[in-house]
Order: C-alpha cells, then sequence, then structure tokens
C-alpha cells in the first residue's frame, strides 16, 4: 500500500505495513536531535493497571506478536537530519515486553522503568514492561515509547490497538475547521519564547534538578469530576485545570513564600480520526496562565476558562500548528533543550470500553518523562469510569509528590464538600483498587 501524505499531517501509514514510509515532520526531526547529540531521549510513558493475576506474561507477548505487525508506528525510527521515517529491525515479543516482580516495592520499580534505557538502534524505540505486584494486588503495564515516533494521544491509541480485545474508541479526534486561520498569534505567545522564572518555578522549586524522575498519582471517579464540572456549567477540562492551580497555589503556601500565578504549556492535539494510528508527532504547545494568586475557587475556575475559549476562539490550534511546522527543527530543539516553560498540563479522555485479555483496567495515565528542565507534568487520564491524575516531577523536588493529593482537594473545594481521605493513590503506586460509586 502506498500512502499518499498530506503536507502538514502527521506522517506515515495508519496501519499495516507501508512501502515506503512517509515523511517526518519539524517536531518529529527536533525530537530526534537528542539522538544525535548522545542526549536522553524525550519518552512518552503510558500506563494501565490491572487487577492482579489478569494475565500472564506469555498471553501479552503472543497478543503484541499478533497485533504488532499491523502498526506501522511500531516498526519506525526518527533518524536525526532525515526528513523521511526509517524502517526498523522487526520488533520482537520476546525482547520488547517483559515482566518483573514488584511485590512490596511497585513505586520504585515503575519509578526504574523510566529510568531504563529504550531498545537501541536499529531496533524501534519503544517497549513494554508488566509490573506484577501480589501484595498490592495489581498488574501494572508500562509502555514506553520515543517521543521522536509518537506524541501522548497517539500513544493511547496505539496501546489499545496493541493490546485491547476489541477496537477502543480512544482519545477525542481533532476536527480542523472548514476555514484556515492566521498562525502570526501563535507564533508571538509561543511557549519556546523567554519567561522570567517567577512566572514558570513554583516558590520553593527553583534548586537544580537532579534528572531522576518520579511519579505520584490519585485516583477519583471519572463521575465526580463530570458532576463538579456540570455544576459550574464548565468543561472537564477547565475544573481539572482550576484544580490543577489550586494545588499549585497550596504547595506554594507550604514553601512560604508568597503565591504567584503560574504559566503552564497545555498540549493541543491536531490527531485527527484518519491519523489516529500514525507515527509523528500531532500536537502543539499553548501557554496557559494558571491564576493561583486567585483564592477563590469559583473565580479560579472561571479564569482558567476564559483562557481556554480564548484560545479555542482564536484560530491558536489551527494557525499555531502550520506556523510549528515552518520551524526549523534545530530551533525548536534548542527551545526543549533549554525550555522556557517548567510545567506541563495534559488530559486525554480515553473513551470507550477497554479490555485486555477479558480484564478491565483499573486506571491510566499518559505522560513525557525526560523533557530538560521540566519541574512538573500534570496529566490528567480518564478511562474506565476513572479519572487519574499523575504528576511526573524531579525527585529533587520532593514536595511536589504531595501535587496529586492536593489536586484532589482543591477539587473537593469547586464540588462545595470536603473531602478527607484525600483520594486514592499514591507516590506512584495504588492503595485502594477499588473504584468508588
Amino acid at each position: 500500500m502506498r500512502v499518499r501524505m498530506v503536507p502538514g499531517s502527521v506522517g506515515g501509514s495508519r496501519g499495516g505495513a507501508a512501502d515506503r514510509p512517509g515523511r517526518t515532520n519539524a517536531l518529529d526531526r527536533a525530537f530526534a536531535l537528542f539522538h544525535a547529540r548522545g542526549a536522553v531521549p524525550v519518552v512518552v510513558g503510558h500506563v494501565l493497571d490491572f487487577p492482579g493475576g489478569s494475565f500472564t506474561l506469555d498471553g501479552l507477548r503472543a497478543r503484541v506478536a499478533e497485533r504488532t505487525p499491523g502498526l506501522d508506528a511500531l516498526h519506525l525510527v526518527a533518524t536525526p537530519g532525515a526528513r523521511s521515517w526509517t524502517r526498523s529491525v522487526p520488533p520482537g515479543a520476546g525482547s520488547h515486553v517483559s515482566e518483573e516482580r514488584a511485590d512490596g516495592r511497585l513505586a520504585e520499580a515503575t519509578d526504574a522503568v523510566w529510568r531504563r534505557p529504550l531498545p537501541g538502534r536499529p531496533a524501534p524505540g519503544w517497549d513494554l514492561r508488566v509490573l506484577t505486584c501480589r501484595s498490592e494486588r495489581v498488574q501494572r503495564i508500562c509502555f514506553r515509547v520515543d517521543h521522536s515516533v509518537v506524541d501522548g494521544v497517539g500513544a493511547a491509541h496505539l496501546v489499545a490497538a496493541l493490546l485491547a480485545d476489541e477496537p477502543v474508541t480512544g482519545p477525542h479526534p481533532y476536527r480542523p475547521p472548514a476555514a484556515g486561520r492566521a498562525s502570526l498569534a501563535w507564533l508571538r505567545a509561543s511557549p519556546f519564547g523567554r519567561f522570567p522564572a517567577h512566572e514558570t518555578v513554583p516558590a520553593g522549586c527553583g534548586s537544580a534538578p537532579s534528572g531522576r524522575p518520579a511519579t505520584a498519582y490519585a485516583d477519583v471517579p471519572d463521575a465526580e469530576l463530570r458532576a463538579v464540572a456540570s455544576r459550574w456549567g464548565a468543561g472537564v477540562n477547565d475544573v481539572y485545570l482550576a484544580a490543577v492551580t489550586g494545588a499549585l497555589a497550596v504547595l506554594q503556601e507550604r514553601q512560604g513564600a508568597p503565591v504567584r500565578d503560574l504559566r503552564v504549556v497545555m498540549p493541543m492535539s491536531v490527531r485527527t480520526r484518519e491519523d489516529r494510528l500514525s507515527p509523528g508527532n500531532a500536537a502543539l504547545p499553548a501557554v496557559l496562565r494558571l491564576p493561583c494568586a486567585v483564592t477563590e475557587p469559583g473565580e479560579r475556575l472561571a479564569d482558567v476558562a476564559a483562557q481556554t475559549l480564548a484560545h479555542k476562539a482564536s484560530g491558536l490550534r489551527e494557525g499555531g500548528w502550520k506556523a510549528l511546522l515552518r520551524v526549523p527543527p534545530a530551533l525548536l530543539h534548542r527551545g526543549m533543550e533549554r525550555p522556557a516553560f517548567r510545567l506541563v498540563a495534559s488530559h486525554i479522555d480515553i473513551t470507550g470500553a477497554y479490555r485486555v485479555l477479558g480484564a478491565p483496567p483499573l486506571g491510566a495515565s499518559v505522560f513525557g518523562i525526560d523533557s530538560p528542565g521540566m519541574l512538573g507534568y500534570f496529566s490528567l487520564t480518564r478511562a474506565a469510569g476513572t479519572a487519574r491524575v499523575t504528576v511526573v516531577h524531579d525527585r529533587s523536588h520532593a514536595a511536589a509528590a504531595e501535587l496529586p493529593d492536593l489536586w484532589v482537594n482543591a477539587l473537593a473545594e469547586l464540588a462545595g464538600c470536603g473531602r478527607a481521605d484525600g483520594g486514592r493513590g499514591g507516590r506512584g503506586h495504588v492503595r485502594d483498587h477499588e473504584v468508588g460509586p
């Protein structure tokens, strides 16, 4: 099958082996330059938790071996300096899928996964590791993929296509407007510009990073999140961001410093339904100001909602994507190496029934890892009735591990009632797998 490439689109084939791999875009090439300069590549991580004993390693390897041939993105690498994808050696389920016993140390084993090197070239840059923890009655699938190959939304689609028993709708597709819009607005507000540290670094988090990532998370029923949004007449994404604002405000208070507003980057997907399984990056970063200095939760929500509405109405997503594709990859890479932004907040809704070898997931998360200079990555992933907020942070900022519970408390403030347990979750592990009503 030959693939007709549309200029400015995601590259490659949507599924099945193509005669000739398609072209990479500027963002793919920028991420690929980490390999050329000997640096640790930026990785997309996707975690899925299942009840203990849901599957065997052999069963999972058989599923991967069956599905991998039909997924082009799992057979490609982005070669530094090249404008087209490079086909890798065929991935092997034995070498790309592994298992580890993690009884009593699920948190430590999870964080260790992100520090492991990806399979080396010419093998494709992805792998899947199963952490089995009998003491917590959970099997955790940790999928990693080189960010030069695919972004977070693309990774969620790929994992569903690779593992799910039946087709999964997955994250909502981007629907381009009928008419194009100007791109100058995105260039003026580009996150690759320079912002003063007090606008991007929370108070008390200015120490040098160790380069060792850690994860923390908390779960709430997705119905609870949607109920809060309905109560305020707001979108779920706006409620999520308002709760992130509240969490960061409390974190700054605990550092004994004045609370200040913070700028974060919000990835905006441009991945269409037709490109859901295509290789390549299809998201551009937009800057959002979190009104941490505002003390009233409803006012925070109104401020955030006004900003996200302005983003939608401005055409930043449409025009900004066209502008981003014109930026030289070396310049984009320079912005990644010395980022002006230090915090990211993303939101992915994996819709549809989801089972792997008969087992439904307990919770999921999708996030970025090893982005240079990053202080914290907030990720809201909604799947199987559970909304999981994950924070990826550098170990040098231990207080950031409290952010998921602080997010749950901020959500409770928006709901108008306190919550004593602070939500389920933990510093990279699950304390309670029973999903609430």
